[in-house]
């Protein structure tokens, strides 16, 4: 755990002590709060450490080099870190011994280790990025990663949040690498993300500490894969007031739990559960069809 941060803005919290913060809430903690997840997910992550994952990685240094500030990174050349026994260049560069030690070291330093190709690839991202005739503009003239923090008043939690982008008017703005950006399937892809509590989350901080009255907040959203399409969307009314409702429950639920020192998971009740709906759609059409056949035949046998 560390120490609590007094509420207010933040323009310098290293990123590895705000993630690390355990008397805070998250939204990303608000999420694993609530269906489909439980309380006791929550806390299992809140106890354990986050292993590292490659395309986590990525996402760091694609950040770093968007928004010009975040983890800091050291790139591994497959020409120097990924030689075999015989000095020639491995086919799996990773895979080598030095290359592990290279990371590893990295690790313990704090920094994020990432291979050249996807270093250069991040790069060629982030030129894409500044070219865009809506992104471009909007990361030339703002504040990354600003650290908020703020004390509900209804249940005394203190919420958190980290804005990727804050423009001097007071508007947000977080940078998400996709594997898509077209608005149609990002649709289903943020919902199930449920991104549309992170844009209330970060709005609602925003007001709460007097940064905007009314703050508007934007994904910047790029494909991984080439030609790294660039798309800037925002949610609508609807969905910043469902993304608040669900804020609100999730912070009523944590202050609950640790109350009462609970973290339930899905049910301590034996549950009842039923076909697929499709399933049952099709048992039913089935079960119809059948009794149809049956009058049928009983009609049949009154006629004869």
């Amino acid at each position: 755990m560390t120490e609590t941060t007094t509420d207010g803005v933040y323009p310098d919290v290293p990123e590895e002590r705000y993630h690390a913060d355990r008397g805070s809430l998250s939204v990303s903690g608000a999420k694993l709060l609530l269906p489909p997840s439980c309380p006791e997910k929550f806390r299992w992550a809140m106890d354990n450490e986050r292993k590292p994952k490659k395309e986590w990685d990525f996402g760091h240094v694609a950040h770093h080099l968007v928004l010009g500030k975040g983890a800091e990174f050291v790139v591994l050349d497959p020409a120097v870190h990924g030689l075999k026994a015989d000095g020639s260049v491995a086919e799996k560069p990773s895979a080598t011994a030095k290359w592990k030690a290279a990371a590893a070291e990295a690790r313990k330093q704090g920094l994020t280790p990432i291979a050249l190709p996807e270093y250069e690839k991040a790069q060629a991202m982030a030129a894409k990025v500044r070219a865009h005739p809506k992104a471009g503009p909007i990361f030339s003239a703002g504040t990354a990663e600003m650290a908020l923090y703020h004390t509900d008043p209804e249940t005394g939690v203190q919420l958190r949040g980290r804005f990727d982008w804050l423009e001097p008017g007071g508007d947000i703005d977080d940078y998400k690498t996709s594997t898509t950006a077209n608005p149609a399937e990002l649709v289903r892809k943020f919902w199930t993300l449920s991104y549309f509590m992170q844009a209330a989350w970060y709005m609602d901080l925003a007001v709460a500490l007097g940064i905007s009255e009314n703050p508007r907040f934007r994904f910047v959203v790029q494909e991984k894969d080439q030609p790294h399409v660039v798309t800037v969307v925002q949610y609508d009314d609807q969905a910043i007031d469902e993304g608040r409702r669900l804020n609100r429950e999730a912070i009523r639920v944590y202050a609950d739990c640790v109350e009462r020192g609970v973290w339930p998971g899905y049910s301590a009740e034996t549950v009842t559960i039923s076909l697929p709906g499709w399933v049952a759609r099709q048992v039913e059409a089935e079960a119809d069809e059948q009794e149809a056949e049956h009058l049928i035949a009983e009609l049949e046998g009154i006629y004869l």
